[in-house]
């Protein structure tokens, strides 16, 4: 039996999956995200070999490929898995990449959006790329960004400078707060300020889904910041693409009226484009592009992905 290892990796996790030729899962393992400076390269060692601990049983000697999307530090993540094992083949591939694979398609446009957000155009002939500018400079209609939203409309609500919102008790509930005030703590003081505030999107989607108009209008914005990255990656190569545009990432499923401003922000100059989300979390989708790579179909073995991998259907971790 042949052995694969598929692995995806960014700010909020790392997800590692063992799988067969069969596209069978033999064991799955994750850890917290990679793509941060805040946590010392010793730490991020120790923890994928504790993941690898879990990943590769004994009898697993040779792996024949393994596909990697890791941000900063796949690199590392090789060099610990051949201490393990023999490894015949690595590939290496970007988000945009992973994320229409993940879609069953080998090209379209994607919009990424989970602690951080891009967009990619994935071509026969052409590849390229907008955002990406990290928390600081950019990563419009990401986790964080929608995060970052959520805290603000908390402060304005208190202070009297915004509307009135759900999402001031709703954080200081959740967080174990004494008073607003203490927000400044709670960010300001933490190990890693980035995934607090990036944390506070899963409130603002609580209040989203109890209908809180604050929280519905924070999904509004991060979808149409997320068109406007598309729209100018479009725009950039004349309006013409091959494939859908994916939106891909832990952002989008906060609730669905960010896809909904999205797709009507792209369908007014695009009315023809196909906007879906993926069919796979991205490490499945790593699996398909070993597959696609190789020259064959999605729906050659589409039926065995969804056996195989079926628990990493999107939207079901």
């Amino acid at each position: 039996m042949k052995y694969y290892i598929a692995a995806d990796g960014g700010g909020t996790k790392l997800q590692a999956v063992l799988y067969d030729e069969d596209l069978r899962v033999v064991n799955s393992a994750r850890m917290f995200g990679t793509n941060t400076r805040k946590k010392p390269e010793e730490r991020v060692e120790e923890e994928i070999e504790r993941m690898l601990d879990i990943l590769l049983p004994v009898s697993v000697t040779r792996l024949e490929g393994a596909d990697l999307c890791i941000l900063r530090y796949s690199g590392l993540f090789c060099r610990l898995l051949e201490r393990r094992c023999l490894v015949a083949h690595f590939a290496y591939w970007d988000e945009g990449e992973t994320a229409l694979a993940a879609a069953g398609e080998r090209y379209g446009v994607t919009a990424q959006a989970g602690t951080g957000s891009d967009a990619f155009l994935v071509q026969p002939d052409r590849r390229d790329s907008v955002g990406g500018w990290g928390y600081v400079l950019g990563d419009e209609g990401s986790g964080y960004d929608i995060g970052l939203r959520t805290l603000r409309a908390a402060i304005y609500a208190s202070d009297g400078r915004g509307p009135q919102t759900s999402l001031l008790a709703l954080l200081t509930k959740e967080w174990g707060l004494a008073a607003p005030r203490s927000l400044v703590g709670k960010v300001m003081e933490a190990d890693d300020s980035r995934d607090v505030v990036a944390s506070a999107a899963r409130i603002a989607a609580c209040a989203a889904h109890a209908g809180d108009g604050v929280a519905l209008s924070i999904y509004e914005e991060a979808g149409r910041e997320l068109a406007w990255q598309v729209l100018t990656l479009l725009a950039r190569c004349g309006g013409g693409w091959q494939g859908p545009v994916v939106a891909s990432g832990g952002a989008w499923k906060g609730h669905p009226r960010m896809f909904e401003a999205f797709c009507a922000r792209i369908r007014e100059n695009y009315p023809q484009a196909e906007i879906c989300y993926p069919l796979y979390e991205p490490v499945a989708g790593l699996a398909v592009l070993r597959r696609l790579a190789q020259g064959e179909s999605f729906g050659a073995f589409a039926t065995a992905m969804q056996e195989g991998f079926g628990d990493f259907l999107y939207g079901k971790q």
